[in-house]
């Protein structure tokens, strides 16, 4: 019963609730209210909205579906149906719809209002309750969130899922892979899921459930960017060159996240922060972690949670916990939190900031979390103490060796020779390494797609050897030399109090190591 602490709160003497539940679920909500609250009172349901401007009385038809009488009386002001709800002598469940988002409006009338109404409730001996139905995610004031409890109406559990899939596809004869049927429609409401399998059905010319999964995994990407979420089911991306220590980090997650691991008492990874200079690799480390790990990848645009604030974060996290195991993605990470006010204090940015502080800390769905941030230090300090993220890791300019790795990587896409051996000499290397030396991963693939073109344009064969390279370096800026002094601080600032994602390059590309007089140590 998803509504059982309905009638628990109206059972302990609290007359006002207020029920979020996502707009899809409108009808499916106010059928639970009348099956379990005012069925099991025997007392009518009345709705409210401002559309109607009055109350109609809920009834439930056969076959499932919810009904709307005569309206019980035509007030069109919002304060003549309170006051309509206060003197009417019937008992009963007065559900106002979207109420929120009327005292935002006219917020400190409707509140006073409110507030008497839930005194005069309390201290009556009639069985009269209002439950304030929120389906556009606005919440309400300090005053009336101390006062009026919330219960949110939850996304569908896999077993739910499972049972609707079987109510769907019951005269089916053919055998279901109802495992990828249920992971398709994980993170979304029961009424999406119902609209996703209709337009799956409608979609396969011939009934195979493998491509009608593929269609409801269609569907459940697409409704995920309307919420500005964008949803990799298998991110399929090549390796990255270096980074060594990442991966072996990635690779030991993995196993965390095994049940040998839960009968063991370990607990769920959380997830890590990637820190570093821009065009280092950071996002398509991202990418690789999901790929290890096996999980969906969920990046999530932290403009629009800046833009929309904590209520819009909590329903993302709701959405991607149903999703789980996922691979959750913060990009720029930092601009969550920068104050935007001239004292240097922002409420939003404090929410914001709250409601991720509690999730990660009580997290306990697979959900691992990746951030990518470039300062470290404009993070709050609470993100970053033991508990939150499992690890920091500094993703710097590559190293001699892994240079070598990205070009060769790169390179290979455009000059099938470099697919299976060196085209370069040892000396010819040690050339292109020295001159790349801070360049980012991002530059170094720039330098080989400009070389590749250069020969397109000039309809030569696709060969690319050192003089395409070197000539491509000399026109480049890269970000170090244009912006030495911020990517300095960037560097200055993360790189000793986080763990490096690198190995020391011990490889007989890396510089030799001198003395403070310049000298070569033994």
């Amino acid at each position: 019963m998803k509504f059982s602490k309905l009638n628990l709160y109206f059972d302990s003497g609290i007359p006002i609730i207020c029920v979020n539940a996502p707009l899809q679920e409108r009808m499916m909500v106010l059928e639970e209210i009348y099956i379990e609250c005012a069925i099991h009172r025997n007392i009518p349901l009345h709705l409210w909205n401002a559309g109607w401007g009055y109350f109609k009385q809920v009834e439930y038809e056969s076959h499932s579906k919810v009904g709307f009488a005569n309206p019980q009386a035509e007030y069109k002001n919002i304060f003549n149906n309170f006051d309509y709800l206060l003197n009417s002598e019937n008992a009963g469940i007065f559900v106002f719809e979207n109420l929120s988002s009327l005292v935002s409006i006219d917020s400190p009338q409707i509140v006073s209002y409110l507030i008497n109404i839930y005194f005069e409730l309390k201290n009556s001996s009639k069985s009269k309750y209002l439950v304030i139905l929120s389906t556009d995610d606005v919440e309400f004031p300090q005053s009336l969130s101390n006062l009026i409890p919330s219960i949110y109406y939850p996304l569908p559990s896999h077993k739910e899922i499972a049972n609707l899939i079987d109510e769907f596809l019951c005269e089916s004869p053919e055998k279901v892979n109802k495992e990828a049927l249920v992971s398709a429609g994980a993170g979304l409401t029961l009424e999406e899921i119902r609209l996703g399998l209709n337009i799956a059905l409608n979609s396969c010319s011939q009934l195979s459930y493998d491509i009608f999964a593929e269609h409801l995994l269609e569907y459940k990407i697409n409704r995920f960017r309307s919420f500005n979420l964008n949803f990799v089911a298998k991110p399929s991306v090549p390796d990255f060159g270096g980074l060594d220590l990442l991966k072996k980090y990635i690779e030991n997650v993995k196993y965390d996240f095994l049940p040998q691991a839960r009968a063991a008492n370990i607990p769920l990874p959380k997830g890590c922060l990637l820190v570093g200079p821009p065009g280092t690799g950071k996002t398509l480390s991202v990418n690789v972690i999901a790929k290890i790990l096996g999980f969906p990848l969920v990046s999530v645009d932290t403009a629009l949670v800046v833009a929309d604030g904590a209520i819009y974060l909590k329903r993302l996290l709701e959405r991607v916990e149903a999703c789980a195991p996922v691979v959750m993605y913060f990009d720029e990470f930092d601009k969550l939190f920068a104050a935007s006010s001239e004292s240097g204090e922002d409420t939003n940015s404090r929410q914001i900031l709250g409601t991720l502080l509690t999730w990660l800390q009580d997290k306990i769905s697979a959900v691992f979390v990746v951030a990518t941030l470039n300062r470290l230090d404009a993070l709050p300090p609470e993100l970053t103490r033991v508990g939150r993220f499992d690890e920091i890791f500094y993703v710097g300019f590559p190293q001699a060796i892994e240079r070598k790795e990205i070009l060769m990587m790169h390179l290979a896409a455009f000059d099938a020779r470099y697919k299976n051996s060196d085209v370069l000499t040892h000396k010819e290397w040690r050339i292109i390494l020295n001159k790349t030396v801070n360049c980012t991963g991002a530059e170094l693939a720039q330098m080989v797609q400009k070389a590749a073109r250069a020969k397109f344009h000039q309809g030569q064969k696709m060969e690319i050897g050192l003089y395409e390279l070197l000539e491509q370096r000399e026109i480049m800026v890269p970000l170090y030399v244009r912006d030495t002094d911020r990517i300095l601080a960037i560097t200055n600032r993360a790189k000793y109090i986080t763990q490096p994602a690198s190995s020391p390059d011990t490889s007989v590309f890396a510089p030799a190591i001198t003395s403070f007089w310049g000298e070569a140590s033994s």
